[in-house]
């Protein structure tokens, strides 16, 4: 029962176990929000994105993610619409060719669940638009939120009765604490580039007190750099590389590089790479350009493969490019 404590609170604090970390997505090319709040309103529309993802199957107490987010520009234009089914030579995005400053909001909620632990956030965020020229714009965004921690006494077993690490977790409640997130973000229709830190409040976790010998009961602080661009091979076909940089506390530096080739803008497949981790296949559908839906799979090439047959990653979208109130649009 302790290593597993061990484990579980060096993986809620942001360390690595094995070239992973509690809340690691394959499909953050799908929703670039969830790593940098500066990508907020990057699109002209309001953007609802789900994410579910499975980690290591066959390993029973291994990690399960999900999130929800959403984020839209408050000042959007009016008349602002994309024709739902996108066609040849339709790769343009005519908003973005005359930039102004947009001022945008959004929120996520994600939750990871790792053997009788399970953490929970909530974040609010505001990103500022700033146009560079006609094609390029750069933003700046910060969130807010708490997290929270708890124990599951009926999912911790332990050998013998009076174990005093268990009893302190059974008595510990709920820990709350506050947190903030910031990035910038520069992009246009044919690239994206970005830098963001996520907790930046390295407080205690105060979930029971427990010290180990790497002294991770404070939050680290994650550092991600990310980029792509997107290479228009034809009128119908579109080829779109990136990476992610990941760097947390004193662990070595990590990447994703990925590459996905879109048809028509509406049907995509790829494949991705993490350092010392994983290979994954990426599939993506955009349905009458309002509904997207993907899903990944990893397999593993780190040494825990012996025990797990990979990881199950599952995303949806919805676009909605217009709102109505009283008759009014928005």
């Amino acid at each position: 029962m302790k290593r597993i404590l061990i484990i579980a609170v060096i993986l809620i604090t942001g360390f690595k176990l094995n070239g992973q970390t509690v809340q690691q997505y394959t499909m953050y090319n799908l929703n670039h929000y969830i790593v940098n709040p500066a990508a907020a309103g990057n699109e002209n529309y309001a953007d609802i994105r789900m994410g579910y993802r499975k980690q290591w199957t066959g390993i029973d107490v291994a990690p399960s993610t999900y999130y929800v987010s959403g984020h839209t520009v408050l000042n959007r234009p009016k008349n602002y619409m994309r024709s739902a089914v996108r066609m040849s030579n339709s790769w343009g995005h005519p908003s973005r060719r005359k930039p102004t400053i947009k001022h945008a909001v959004g929120g996520v909620v994600n939750s990871s669940e790792f053997g009788a632990f399970k953490r929970l956030e909530a974040t609010g965020s505001y990103a500022l638009h700033l146009p560079v020229n006609g094609e390029i714009s750069i933003s700046m965004g910060l969130s807010a939120g708490l997290k929270s921690f708890s124990f599951d006494e009926t999912k911790g077993d332990v050998l013998y009765s009076g174990d005093p690490i268990y009893d302190a977790y059974v008595s510990s409640g709920n820990s709350n604490r506050f947190n903030m997130n910031t990035g910038v973000y520069a992009y246009s229709d044919k690239f994206y580039i970005g830098y963001s830190a996520q907790q930046l409040i390295r407080s205690e976790i105060g979930l029971a007190n427990l010290k180990i010998e790497t002294g991770s009961e404070r939050f680290q602080i994650y550092h991600y750099a990310m980029a792509g661009y997107h290479f228009d091979i034809t009128n119908d076909i579109r080829l779109s590389p990136g990476f992610l940089l990941k760097k947390v506390g004193n662990n070595p530096l990590s990447y994703d590089i990925n590459a996905l080739l879109t048809y028509k803008q509406f049907l995509s497949a790829g494949l991705a790479y993490r350092s010392q981790d994983a290979v994954s296949v990426i599939f993506s559908y955009h349905i009458n350009g309002l509904l997207k839906i993907g899903y990944s799979y990893d397999y593993n090439i780190s040494e825990i493969r012996s025990v797990s047959s990979g990881s199950n990653e599952l995303f949806i979208g919805v676009s909605i490019y217009s709102l109505s109130v009283k008759g009014a649009s928005f």
